[in-house]
């Protein structure tokens, strides 16, 4: 009855009727990443690193997560809806959006060979928390737990090191930053809880991936031997 009287529209096209904030043709209109992409990192390659399935970067530089990987590609339209999300409190986008992560599944096998992975959003600070209501990134893991029929875990927290977003900072200043934020929980910290095997962050936007690795070295502190993935809905780079 709700529905008939307050019929949802699409976010983007304003489409009536469709089932969901965001239509099916918008959602299938939003640019994915280019392939050929790195299977460690998830960056799209060009020219003759193409050839290769490594980067360059992740080559020289291993980093901590076994894999990496972007649901969209950056657009204006992408970015809107997330700002929505993230910033205007329209946390029902995330039941929109979670189908795009969802769609990874079937383009990477890396993640069809586990199946008891466990869903570990990346953290905001409790000052963010407290301004916006809820964590975009839990939110969406939620959503995408929900389809997949996959636990989620509160296992990270985020310090509050005085800078409220990375996305001013260069890449440098970002791995720093990101390396003092995160940290695993108390609980997981002194032992009282045991993180799983099979970890999948899952995070909004990715840029240098910065946040990623902090939130994978602070897990793998715990856990040496776990296999942890890293889940973005967009590329900014």
């Amino acid at each position: 009855m709700l529905r008939w009287l307050f019929p949802e529209t699409c976010q983007l096209c304003g489409a009536e009727g469709r089932g969901s904030t965001l239509c099916p043709d918008c959602r299938a209109a939003l640019a994915r990443v280019p392939r050929p992409i790195c299977l460690r990192c998830g960056a799209p390659v060009y020219g003759t690193a193409a050839l290769a399935d490594v980067c360059d970067a992740c080559r020289d530089h291993a980093p901590d997560y076994a894999f990496a990987r972007a649901a969209l590609n950056y657009s204006e339209e992408a970015m809107s809806l997330i700002h929505d999300l993230k910033y205007h409190g329209q946390n029902h986008l995330a039941r929109a959006l979670a189908p795009l992560l969802a769609e990874l599944w079937e383009q990477h096998p890396p993640l069809r060979q586990q199946r008891d992975w466990v869903l570990i959003p990346v953290p905001v600070t409790r000052k963010r928390l407290h301004e916006r209501g809820y964590n975009q990134a839990e939110e969406l893991a939620r959503a995408l737990g929900r389809l997949l029929h996959l636990p989620l875990m509160q296992a990270l927290e985020r310090h509050d090191t005085g800078i409220a977003s990375q996305t001013r900072l260069n890449a440098a200043r970002r791995e720093r930053n990101a390396r003092a934020a995160y940290r695993p929980l108390a609980a997981y910290a002194s032992g009282k809880r045991c993180l799983p095997a099979h970890l999948l962050l899952i995070d909004d936007i990715t840029t240098t991936g910065a946040t990623a690795r902090a939130c994978c070295r602070a897990l793998h502190r715990l856990r040496p031997d776990a296999l942890i993935g890293s889940l973005a809905l967009m590329r900014m780079n």
